[in-house]
């Protein structure tokens, strides 16, 4: 009976860890696919596609800079002094440095991606492209976030302002992906006198992505959430 239990815990493991690797690698193709179609990039990555266009540098290694950002602005915000107790502190900032080796893979997919996917010519495809790019994006948020592991930075920043200022996380997430799009258009103008990677395709994403994951977690959720927590109190 111990050893049933003890294989039924070791293949929720595994499909846990399988489900997580799968959103990381649908997420990243997204974001890829929201870059190449020349509407807008999705918000979280705006900042990151314009370093990138106007630096030179691949998208991903601009994206890695701005997770490491996110990463020590959610580090402060978890040492400032409030209600948590020191062990959840450091409980706290534990999970956010394991944001790092989570972005030097995402980081990397995205250069992968970036090098092997080409763009689309015609407006049609992109478009279609563009509504490709948006549903990925939510799939893969819903399944790294299903299963309880850690997050993205991207994630992380509002998950710890929401804790920080008692905002509720949607209304956070809004304001994260505005603040992200005022920075990307500052650092555009400021840089290259034109507004670089926003359009309609941000636009989608800041609206669609939500409505994506809520889809996907009432077609898939019964099955994926109770394992994300199941998981987490059995490891």
């Amino acid at each position: 009976m111990k050893e049933d239990r003890t294989t039924a815990a070791r293949n929720r493991t595994a499909a846990r860890i399988f489900f997580y690797v799968a959103g990381i690698c649908i997420l990243a193709l997204g974001l890829t696919l929201s870059t190449k179609t020349k509407l807008g990039a999705s918000p979280v990555i705006a900042v990151a596609f314009c370093i990138s266009e106007l630096s030179g540098i691949e998208l991903g290694d601009a994206t890695f800079i701005l997770y490491s950002f996110f990463i020590l602005v959610q580090i402060a915000l978890h040492l400032l002094p409030g209600k948590r107790t020191p062990s959840d502190k450091k409980k706290a900032v534990v999970m956010d440095i394991l944001q790092l080796p989570f972005s030097i893979f995402f980081t990397r997919l995205l250069n992968l991606y970036a090098s092997g996917i080409p763009a689309p010519e015609t407006l049609p495809a992109r478009i279609l492209v563009l509504v490709l790019a948006v549903i990925l994006i939510g799939t893969g948020a819903a399944l790294t976030l299903d299963m309880r592991l850690v997050v993205s930075p991207g994630d992380g920043i509002v998950q710890a302002v929401s804790d920080r200022t008692g905002l509720e996380l949607g209304l956070t997430k809004n304001i994260v992906d505005v603040c992200c799009v005022l920075a990307a258009c500052a650092l555009s103008l400021t840089f290259a006198r034109h507004i670089i990677g926003i359009g309609v395709g941000t636009l989608a994403g800041m609206f669609g992505t939500g409505r994506v994951i809520a889809l996907f977690n009432r077609q898939f959720g019964g099955y994926l959430i109770p394992l994300g927590k199941a998981s987490s109190n059995h490891p």
